[in-house]
């Protein structure tokens, strides 16, 4: 009787969060996802083939899920794969040697490629894609579903291709929505900085990025809910922390240290102190023993796998012998990096070489960071908290420093002055987390300036469009 009775709690509550967030979402957010989303479908389909950025690689391991191999196989040479469809494998060959050859790809050429393949035999092949394949499943969720969808209906190796972009795109999408229904504070900002060209661009091909970010932020959303929710409401939110601890261990080993946001949990939300330090400790070492777990079965050492010089050992031993030498190489990346992030995060696209890798933008990226500023405050802010503020600070801070700790230690090779690897996209969880503090520190603020947000908001949807206008300008050139 008592587990169906949990049961039956769970379900309530899981029942009752998918209400909440139906009704917590605005009209605003909702047009202005709606417009995304037709955004996001044209890039879809314009975008070349396999040339996002790490495409390739990510594709694999969504294929490899949607075969259902949901763990890597390991082979020798710390190299981690599994055998792969060889009909879609000789399709996405066909793009992968033009890019190689830097030449653009012809759609009537793949076209008759994919329909040439309809009735081949569906052989498997043995693939090495070390840098994804060492992934968990839950990245690849819903490219992975929307490709098992699209078998099931007998698509061809085209549409299942397509298919899984337009699940990550989706999926990209619902997650963004859950965040902005949880979120008590800085929805608009969060909305506008989740949704940048290069947002969407990754969430238009296969990356692990969008639910990785949305994941994240979606566990520190329903921390903060529950600080500002009433005594009796937040029993379900502490139900959903303890439920997203582990997954956000899962996504990368960084984000586990995401699971200290678990503190703003009111200390009166539970009987006793003790109580409330057992929370804490749960949340915190579910988060920490999955992401330990996994990595260490799967471990990620990019500078082995892209032969980037790095040497993970002689770069920690060097970090201790030199601790003001690290010191200043962190310092150095923090001041370069500072000028050059947001372009990075703003107008990159694709990761293959040149031209199939190009950054835009760069005015109306300026732009756009004045907008994000003005729509954070125009929206509400029904609560008022410095601790709280603080707290989402110092772990923006903290992640963007493991960040480089991580690019220090397994991409960069010794004697650099700064750290290499990095991208603007790896701070956006970083600049959510910081706006959000920010936010936290300035006087409650009840009304929504609506004629103001929605002009602001549709300002920057333009912004974005004219980005995203442009670079499919650009990949018409390449996939025509």
């Amino acid at each position: 009787m008592c587990p169906n009775k949990e049961i039956s709690t769970d379900m309530k509550s899981v029942s009752s969060f998918f209400a909440f967030c139906k009704t917590n979402l605005r009209l605003l957010e909702l047009a202005y996802l709606l417009s995304i989303a037709v955004i996001g479908v044209f890039l879809v389909y314009r975008v070349t083939p396999v040339s996002g950025v790490d495409e390739e690689f990510h594709f694999y391991r969504a294929q490899q899920i949607a075969q259902g191999n949901l763990l890597a196989q390991r082979y020798s040479g710390h190299m981690f794969g599994g055998g792969l469809d060889t009909s879609m494998l000789t399709w996405v060959r066909y793009f992968n040697a033009n890019r190689d050859q830097h030449k653009p790809s012809d759609s009537n050429v793949a076209a008759q490629i994919a329909k040439d393949l309809e009735n081949s035999k569906r052989d498997r092949e043995v693939v090495h894609f070390p840098s994804t394949a060492s992934y968990s499943p839950l990245m690849y969720i819903p490219s992975a579903t929307a490709m098992i969808i699209a078998n099931a209906g007998h698509g061809g190796v085209d549409t299942r291709y397509y298919a899984g972009r337009l699940g990550n795109l989706f999926g990209y999408i619902g997650m963004l929505a859950l965040v902005l229904a949880v979120l008590p504070v800085g929805r608009l900002a969060v909305l506008a900085l989740m949704t940048t060209p290069t947002s969407l661009h990754l969430a238009t091909t296969y990356s692990a990025d969008p639910v990785t970010n949305l994941g994240s932020m979606l566990f520190l959303a329903c921390c903060l809910r529950a600080r500002m929710a009433p005594p009796e409401d937040r029993k379900i939110w502490i139900r959903l922390i303890i439920a997203l601890a582990a997954p956000l261990g899962l996504f990368k080993l960084t984000c586990s240290f995401l699971s200290l946001g678990c503190f703003l949990v009111p200390t009166n939300s539970f009987p006793t102190q003790r109580k409330y330090i057992q929370f804490c400790m749960t949340v915190v070492g579910l988060s920490l023993v999955s992401a330990v777990v996994w990595n260490g079965i799967y471990p990620f050492t990019p500078a082995h796998y892209w032969n980037t010089g790095g040497d993970p050992k002689v770069q920690i031993l060097t970090m201790l012998k030199h601790p003001w030498s690290f010191v200043r190489e962190i310092a150095e990346t923090y001041r370069v990096g500072s000028h050059w992030w947001w372009e990075d995060a703003w107008g990159r696209f694709g990761g293959g070489p040149v031209p199939l890798f190009f950054k835009i933008g760069e005015g109306t990226g300026y732009l756009a960071i004045a907008l994000i500023v003005l729509l954070a405050l125009a929206d509400k802010r029904p609560i008022a908290s410095p601790r709280s503020g603080a707290i989402l600070i110092a772990l923006g801070a903290l992640y963007s420093l493991l960040t480089l700790l991580a690019f220090y230690v397994g991409f960069s090779h010794l004697g650099e002055d700064t750290v290499s690897g990095l991208q603007g996209r790896y701070f956006y969880i970083s600049c959510a987390a910081i706006l959000s503090g920010v936010l936290l520190f300035l006087p409650r603020q009840n009304k929504t300036y609506q004629t103001v947000c929605a002009g602001l908001l549709g300002a920057y949807f333009v912004c974005v469009a004219h980005v995203c206008i442009e670079a499919t300008g650009i990949y018409a050139r390449l996939w025509n």
